[in-house]
């Protein structure tokens, strides 16, 4: 069986809270809490959930843009941790990120030519008249022309702006790439080719993404596997359609009640969730435990359930699901949702 591309194994990242005259650290912000992942060659794997969910920070953490308080990060089998600066400067040539605002990626100053050439320019590969080659490739490569080259970003519709800070994703061939919320500041009717062309580039380029998006539409038409984020753990991970046909976590149950119609099954029961997302809910048993609209047994006010195997391919963290008791749902209507 093929080794994964990416694995992260109990990945923590804590931000400190200062507070009083001294500035003391008076506690942390669990924005990363102990997360597993694997990324399998040509895979697509998204990250689902609320915002302060912790999808982004994951998405950073991975790059080490922020280093992680704990855990392992494996990539092409090495620890990026055990790397020093010269040999992770080196792997980051294969591991890129498309940010989510396209406008406020793209330094105003910089005409398209020397957006996408800057990496090239950073990591010293080749001489003028090849990085030329390569500039014009790379913007053929997402649907423009050389044409553009000589352009600002202010000069670009939201959706070429992306198209550009793609191309400069890829200029260093990268076989992975991290795209947060990389359609959320576009408009509909822009945001299908943006996921075509990521489709495209998969196929031609050999890529794997992790797709880090509130949209579960998105979610569902372009990934393989999808991960449901809460308060900095996964809850739920699955393939893309058993996660949309059998979900079994409340929180996901709840998260797909509330997408617009098409993206469900029609006879999907809506379900609202009370409260906020907290961090004060971390420590008192299973973390969603406050706002789960399932009823509930003692073991959720106590323990913190562990993301366990349902099926094969199929890991959720519910004690309901684990104990194979029914979720008992009170949707808006009045109905009982078993989860079933």
């Amino acid at each position: 069986m093929t080794d994964p591309l990416l694995e992260v194994r109990g990945l923590k990242k804590y931000f400190p809270v200062r507070g009083g005259p001294l500035r003391r650290v008076v506690a942390y912000n669990k924005a990363v809490d102990g997360i597993d992942l694997s990324i399998m060659p040509g895979e697509i794997v998204g990250l689902a959930g609320e915002s302060g969910s912790g999808k982004t920070t994951v998405g950073r953490t991975i790059l080490l843009l922020t280093k992680p308080t704990e855990g392992k990060v494996i990539f092409e089998g090495r620890d990026l941790a055990s790397l020093n600066a010269r040999e992770l400067n080196r792997t980051r040539e294969r591991m890129q990120i498309v940010f989510q605002n396209p406008f406020s990626a793209l330094n105003p100053r910089m005409t398209v030519r020397t957006l996408i050439e800057e990496p090239l320019l950073i990591h010293k590969m080749g001489n003028a008249k090849e990085r030329d080659q390569r500039v014009r490739e790379l913007i053929a490569l997402v649907g423009l022309n050389d044409e553009h080259l000589n352009r600002y970003p202010h000069e670009f519709s939201g959706g070429q702006q992306q198209r550009i800070g793609i191309a400069r994703a890829l200029a260093l061939n990268p076989k992975l790439l991290i795209l947060d919320e990389p359609t959320s500041a576009l408009d509909v009717s822009v945001q299908a080719t943006i996921l075509n062309l990521l489709l495209d580039l998969r196929e031609k380029l050999d890529l794997s993404y992790l797709f880090i998006s509130h949209d579960l539409g998105v979610l569902r038409y372009i990934c393989d596997r999808i991960g449901v984020m809460y308060l900095g753990r996964i809850v739920e991970m699955a393939s893309t359609q058993e996660l949309f046909e059998k979900p079994q976590h409340p929180y996901t149950i709840s998260l797909l009640s509330a997408a617009p119609r098409p993206t469900l099954q029609q006879n999907r029961h809506e379900i609202i969730l009370q409260g906020e997302i907290s961090q004060s809910a971390i420590g008192q048993g299973c973390r969603f435990s406050p706002r789960c609209p399932a009823t509930q047994i003692d073991t959720c006010k106590t323990d913190e359930p562990s993301l366990d195997e349902w099926r094969e391919g199929h890991r959720v963290a519910c004690h309901l699901t684990h104990q194979n008791l029914p979720l008992n749902i009170v949707t808006v209507s009045g109905e009982i949702y078993t989860g079933e």
